[in-house]
């Protein structure tokens, strides 16, 4: 693996493959295991730093500076700014994420195929013999009762005494130690994240990494992709050297459904649909503060251990949510002596966040600063979130919580009893009232059977230009309500075996 640090003083890379594939995260890293696999050689461009290279540190502000992008304050525009919550290093968000593990629910499968034309193209039962395989891969398991933690127990207990159905959350790791530190990079390597799993495992196979070097165009020979232009990042006061992986069989963009879109459009494609960037949808969330009299110690447990789906219908979802405490501050209402006060609670609360299966609809492209992402929930989003909110503040209660923080303008800030939540039941569904955050991102390439309706094909490859496969979330017609790791991990193994014409092994 080379970085920035490794091509100092050189004007331009130049590199071939049969296989270039922008990005290292669930997508990119799952399609770069298969491919090599398979026997293709392949390169791999991240924008971001190797995280091991660095030592990691418990602090949220050097970890979100190293491996989240725009040091964690990326944000949508609407009516409220939303933060849209990425990861930018080796390994791409699977590194800072939660570990939390989904299959895609067969609902909305059906959907796909019922309403968006897929029939056939994705069965579900090579999705499941996928998913199958990189449960054994990536280790996957239900969190066990020994590292869970009172955050995460105590969410348990609530919904338990309110019959509201729950589970351990089934993770990818191996050994978890119960840190709580998954966001800012696993201290202990037990999260099974790209970064220590798929990337080496490529690596080891003959594929070459090349981190801190931004994709900015994909090359074209007549209509077909034929490799990728980029540049390394600055060192030392230098400008990197350029870069050039050229690809003799195809290009694989496995970039998020925020920068994929950003380099589909830099290379002219997408003009034909008028696709590429919009129909951004995510999984907006907020959180809810309970504080208890008996201690919680927040700092310790699985970061994300236990959640519910009971309401999946009704378009939400709950976690618990462990945070180190410069980023669980932000959720303590107070400021002065008040918000040191609460400061001082830290030791006695929980978080739990209510996660939205929304409808909106937003896009990305190029500002005049840079990228440029705009989302608005719908009045009819706002209104889950705020039942989300609602219900979340009641589990509290039930489990034994002296007070509540919901985190709502116009809202008491602590709520001591269910009469005194009231008063969120005339709160006007308008954003700038929500402590919202933006996760899981789909849908900016998305994938169908005609041209004028899609950007992708259905063999992954994009309609206007053969030999450039889009291979992550940009594809998916809708979001799914759960989170999409897994699914992401299965879409792109499954256009990678299909490009190299056969099954990859399991280990």
């Amino acid at each position: 693996m080379l970085d920035a640090g490794d091509v100092v003083g050189r004007d331009v890379v130049d590199d071939v493959a049969d296989v270039v594939i922008v990005g290292s995260g669930a997508a990119g890293a799952t399609a770069a295991r298969v491919l090599v696999d398979a026997g293709l050689d392949v390169i791999v461009l991240e924008e971001g730093p190797d995280p091991r290279r660095h030592a990691l540190r418990s602090d949220m502000y050097t970890s979100m500076k190293r491996t989240w992008r725009g040091l964690g304050m990326q944000a949508a525009e609407g009516r409220a700014f939303t933060p849209v919550l990425q990861g930018r290093c080796v390994g791409g968000t699977t590194f800072v994420n939660g570990a939390i593990i989904h299959r895609m629910p067969e609902v909305v499968h059906r959907a796909w195929e019922a309403e968006h034309g897929l029939a056939g193209v994705l069965p579900y039962a090579e999705l499941e013999r996928i998913w199958d395989t990189l449960d054994r891969e990536l280790s996957v398991a239900p969190a066990p009762e020994e590292v869970l933690g009172e955050n995460n127990r105590l969410l348990r207990e609530g919904l338990h005494r309110l019959g509201v159905t729950g589970n351990e959350i089934r993770r990818n790791v191996r050994g978890c130690r119960g840190s709580a530190h998954c966001n800012q990079g696993c201290p202990t390597g037990a999260k099974q994240s790209m970064t220590v799993t798929y990337v080496p495992r490529a690596v080891a196979g003959g594929a070459r990494v090349y981190a801190e070097c931004e994709a900015t165009r994909v090359m074209v020979s007549g209509a077909r992709a034929t490799g990728v232009v980029g540049r390394f990042a600055s060192r030392g006061g230098a400008r990197g050297p350029a870069m050039r992986a050229r690809a003799r069989r195809a290009v694989l963009l496995a970039a998020s459904a925020i920068q994929t879109p950003l380099l589909l459009a830099a290379s002219g494609v997408g003009r034909r649909s008028g696709l590429v960037g919009a129909r951004l949808q995510a999984h907006p969330g907020a959180g809810v503060v309970a504080v208890f009299d008996r201690p919680v110690r927040p700092w310790f447990g699985a970061t994300q251990g236990y959640e519910s789906t009971h309401y999946y219908a009704e378009r939400m979802k709950f976690e618990a949510v462990g945070m180190p405490l410069e980023f669980a501050a932000a959720r303590f209402p107070g400021v002065g002596p008040a918000g040191m006060r609460e400061l001082g609670e830290h030791a006695h609360t929980a978080i739990w966040g209510v996660q939205v299966r929304a409808r909106a609809h937003g896009s990305v492209g190029r500002g005049l600063f840079g990228t440029r992402v705009r989302y608005d929930m719908t009045d009819d989003d706002l209104q889950v979130l705020r039942l989300g909110i609602r219900r979340l503040c009641e589990v509290g209660f039930a489990a034994g919580a002296r007070e509540v923080w919901p985190g709502v303008h116009g809202v008491p800030e602590a709520i001591r009893s269910l009469d005194e939540l009231a008063p969120l039941e005339r709160i006007p569904p308008d954003p700038r009232r929500f402590h919202c955050i933006m996760a899981h991102l789909f849908g900016t390439a998305v994938m169908g059977r005609h041209a004028s309706t899609s950007v992708v094909a259905p063999s992954f490859e994009t309609h206007e230009l053969a030999g450039l496969h889009v291979v992550d979330s940009s594809v998916f017609p809708t979001n799914l309500g759960v989170n999409p790791q897994h699914t992401i991990c299965s879409i792109a193994w499954l256009a990678a075996e299909r490009l190299a014409g056969r099954r990859a092994h399991a280990s």
